[in-house]
């Protein structure tokens, strides 16, 4: 109760939102009372479910591979909802299964494209109406970031690439009030996971694992641990209850992100650099 306490009233962005795990969270956070703008290349799906939801979700337009495109749909976002509490950089693609050799370039920047300087597109598009709410800002990456993928080189490099990411801006946003989140997740049961798990070699390395660790969740088991983790401004967001083991095993360097966000020095680097334009 005291989760669904912290979401009320509270206006919540999702990138990729028109489906999947983007789609169930939205669910999630109408049903307890929060106002949900939904963006999605997709703009007909988004629609849709921003009707199956009723009034508390609006959907915008929006390609994340394009800054121009995720400002303009931010802006517009917090111009009819009078602001931006919370942000979810959910947007994603696999992209084909091939190896380094003998995959096509332009496939693997597109996936790079879209899952990873689509969560830096919306993180910077963002960052200006959260600094005023004092909001949360929560990427998906994946335990993707942490192990390898065969043939889906190009999936794994962006989410371990999108956790680096948010670690540098969490330190970046040390003396403000924004909180930032990564979330890791196995398998979830989406058109995504299904094509990693037949046509790819993630297939190969899970094969390998206890039947557990191979299995997909559903997508509301995804979708709850993200709703949750939003209430709690969570630092870490994670399901099933395996990931979290594997991500301890680098817990000692992880640790150092706290210590590094408050030091002296670090603050004055940041500071430095922010006089050369944060946006506003």
């Amino acid at each position: 109760m005291r989760g669904a306490a912290r979401l009320a009233g509270k206006t919540v962005l999702i990138t990729g939102g028109a489906q999947g795990i983007g789609a169930q969270v939205a669910r999630r956070l109408v049903a307890r009372g929060a106002r949900v703008a939904i963006l999605d290349r997709d703009i007909a799906n988004a629609q849709l479910l921003a009707v199956e939801l009723g009034g508390a979700a609006t959907a915008f337009e929006a390609d994340v591979t394009s800054f121009d495109s995720t400002a303009a749909a931010c802006a517009k976002v917090a111009e009819h909802f009078g602001g931006v509490d919370v942000v979810v950089a959910n947007a994603g693609i696999a992209g084909p299964a091939a190896t380094v050799a003998a995959g096509d370039p332009a496939e693997w920047r597109r996936v790079i494209d879209v899952n990873l300087v689509g969560v830096f597109h919306t993180a910077a598009a963002a960052l200006p109406f959260l600094r005023h709410r004092r909001g949360y800002l929560l990427a998906v990456a994946s335990i993707g970031a942490v192990i390898p993928g065969p043939t889906v080189s190009g999936y794994m490099a962006a989410k371990a690439g999108v956790e680096s990411l948010f670690r540098s801006l969490r330190i970046e946003l040390g003396g403000t009030a924004v909180k930032v989140g990564i979330a890791y997740f196995g398998l979830v049961d989406t058109g995504l996971a299904r094509d990693m798990l037949t046509g790819s070699g993630v297939g190969a390395v899970m094969a390998t694992l206890p039947a557990a660790v191979g299995r997909p969740i559903p997508v509301d088991q995804a979708a709850a641990a993200i709703t949750s983790g939003i209430a709690r401004r969570a630092r870490r967001v994670s399901a099933p209850r395996w990931v979290p083991i594997l991500l301890d095993l680098r817990t000692p360097l992880l640790l150092g992100d706290r210590l590094m966000a408050v030091w002296p020095s670090m603050r004055r680097t940041v500071r430095d650099a922010d006089r050369g334009g944060v946006r506003s």
